[in-house]
């Protein structure tokens, strides 16, 4: 089956929404002639398209294995609902955007695991593809199902629905897993998942390793190596090219995973973000280009970046962003730096309205520094004004609540016009500090969040799902037993769980009384001398570390950045 002609001429594209989703053909994407004699490899986002086409990684990932001889990489993404329905009856099948070969004609297929409720969107698509969720099922010359990304930190949940995982930085291991792959083509797949296990970074599940498997690190020389950025035909969530200033992050916050896994900060070298500025504004007529990392501010040489930037930037009309910041001095000299006469928006995330919660959290920020900084942005003629907030963290008491609106107001009060205030759910994640903590369950979540809504008065106001912080903290948490769940979850939707919209809490619940998961045991609080399903990978980090964080966290006490002073000793610099 030609599939490109029968997509254009069965008159599809005008039955599904926003078919530009599935024809392929960007600027600029990497098409090499098929060739049996490559290893191919299908990335796959098991989300929709505007939202995979907006992730680094794969985009990466996709650069790095076509610069390769030898080796070929496409994408896929999971399709809507519209375009499922047309796969399920066998107008089409599940194809590739590049070659639009189907998916059993790839030698392995890599998912990005970002968040952990796309789960059930991994086993949509291989329904889709008409292969069996569980790795044991699938047969020989089925292609070898591969995941990364910072979910992969605790593999266990899908640890009987895909071959392998890997740990780390997967550009630094990809070629690797290519030649392994092309070294055992024709091979039978406990051979080529035996050969694979040996890759250091790489977890098979049904080949325990001897010790913890170890991250992989890239190297800040191998940081921006995309050499043709894709541009999309339509509007994508982040419209916009994108330069990592760093990878890695040392500032401490307890909560956060990312901040721990990619641990050790690498920077980028200033003449490669300087070169790649000019190549990237050309190469794709975005009118943003967004300096990202974990903690942007952070990046040493970042106001130079900015000066040697901005009269190119301005000739070519093209606006520079970071991400959200910490509410210092530095930050509003930076976003008055790089926004000219244009005042749009500041973006902060001061996370507790408490002093004591911010010390908890190990947020080094003071109120005093978060009012002066937003007396400041008024005085420079900024008007609006987006805070983050999180609830549910430990230790937390009513005044800690009350602190959010109490801060909020005071932040009124010093002019700002337009203030909106987005409030998450607390959870825990592994490899942090918190690892050990209970989650809120969703009724007290509820309750700490209308103890919150005389906030309306101040700001706009928006807040996550607690039932979704909820599963998510399941998942994020949870083992291989729950595999089975998240199969009835999958075949029970579409597998777009992360969209509130196709979310449904009461299909989990089912799902998990059906199958015998009791999900509180995984939201409850742990021992710090307990063995976790994630302690087959090893981050880096020491339990030593971890714990310490965790017990200086109950006494509301903070760690200094190690950027700025004594080492922290967390395990990640040491051989």
């Amino acid at each position: 089956m030609n599939i490109e002609k029968v997509l254009h001429r069965s008159g599809i594209l005008y039955q599904v929404q926003k078919p530009s989703r599935y024809i392929g053909h960007e600027w600029n994407r990497t098409k090499k002639p098929v060739d049996k004699a490559l290893t191919r490899f299908l990335l796959v986002f098991p989300d929709l398209y505007e939202i995979g086409m907006s992730h680094l990684g794969l985009r990466i990932l996709y650069d790095v294995i076509n610069r390769t001889p030898g080796m070929m990489a496409e994408r896929a993404f999971l399709p809507w609902v519209d375009m499922q329905r047309k796969i399920t009856d066998g107008t089409i099948p599940l194809y590739s955007l590049e070659s639009f070969s189907t998916i059993d004609e790839f030698d392995a297929i890599g998912f990005t695991l970002q968040y952990e409720l796309s789960y059930p969107g991994i086993i949509r698509f291989l329904d889709l593809a008409k292969l069996s969720p569980f790795s044991l099922d699938r047969k020989d010359e089925d292609p070898i199902l591969i995941a990364g990304g910072p979910c992969a930190y605790n593999p266990e949940p899908l640890a009987e629905i895909l071959d392998a995982f890997f740990i780390g930085d997967a550009e630094e291991g990809i070629i690797e897993i290519g030649e392994c792959l092309r070294a055992n083509k024709g091979a039978k797949k406990s051979k080529r998942l035996s050969e694979l296990a040996k890759i250091p970074g790489v977890y098979v599940p049904r080949f325990p390793p001897a010790a913890p498997v170890r991250k992989r690190i890239v190297p800040k020389e191998a940081l921006n190596c995309i050499q043709d950025w894709m541009v999309p035909f339509f509007p994508i969530v982040h419209e916009r090219a994108i330069l990592e200033t760093q990878r890695g992050c040392t500032r401490g916050c307890r909560f956060c995973q990312a901040g721990m896994i990619y641990r050790p900060v690498r920077e980028s070298p200033l003449e490669t973000l300087a070169r790649m500025v000019v190549k990237r504004t050309e190469e794709t007529g975005y009118e943003e280009m967004a300096l990202l990392s974990l903690s942007t501010l952070d990046y040493s040489q970042l106001s130079e970046l900015i000066a040697r930037s901005r009269a190119f930037l301005d000739e070519k009309m093209v606006a520079l962003s970071i991400p959200s910041s910490r509410m210092d001095q530095f930050s509003l000299q930076i976003a008055n730096q790089i926004s000219g006469v244009r005042k749009s928006g500041l973006t902060f995330a001061p996370e507790a309205g408490t002093q004591r919660m911010r010390n908890v959290i190990n947020k080094n920020l003071s109120e005093e520094e978060i009012l002066t900084t937003v007396l400041t942005a008024k005085n420079g003629g900024w008007t609006r004004l987006k805070l983050y907030f999180m609830v549910g963290l430990p230790t937390e008491t009513a005044e800690d609540i009350e602190g959010i609106v109490t801060l909020t107001k005071k932040i009124k009060e010093v002019g700002i016009k337009k203030i909106s205030v987005s409030v998450a759910g607390f959870v825990p994640k592994p490899h942090t500090p918190f690892q050990y903590c209970a989650q809120k369950t969703v009724d007290e979540l509820h309750r700490i969040l209308h103890a919150l809504l005389n906030i309306k008065g101040v700001a706009s106001f928006e807040l996550h799902k607690p039932e979704m912080s909820w599963v998510e903290g399941v998942l994020a948490r949870g083992d291989r037993k729950l595999g089975p769940s998240l199969v009835q979850v999958s075949r029970q939707g579409n597998g777009f769980e992360g969209l509130q919209e196709e979310f449904s809490y009461e299909r989990w619940g089912s799902a998990w009384l059906d199958t015998g998961i009791d999900p509180d045991q995984y939201t409850a609080q742990r021992g710090t001398e307990e063995a976790f399903p994630w302690d087959v990978v090893d981050a880096g980090l020491t339990k030593a570390f971890l714990k310490s964080e965790y017990e200086k966290a109950l006494r509301a006490e903070s760690t200094p950045d190690c950027r700025d002073g004594a080492c922290s000793q967390c395990g990640v610099c040491l051989p």
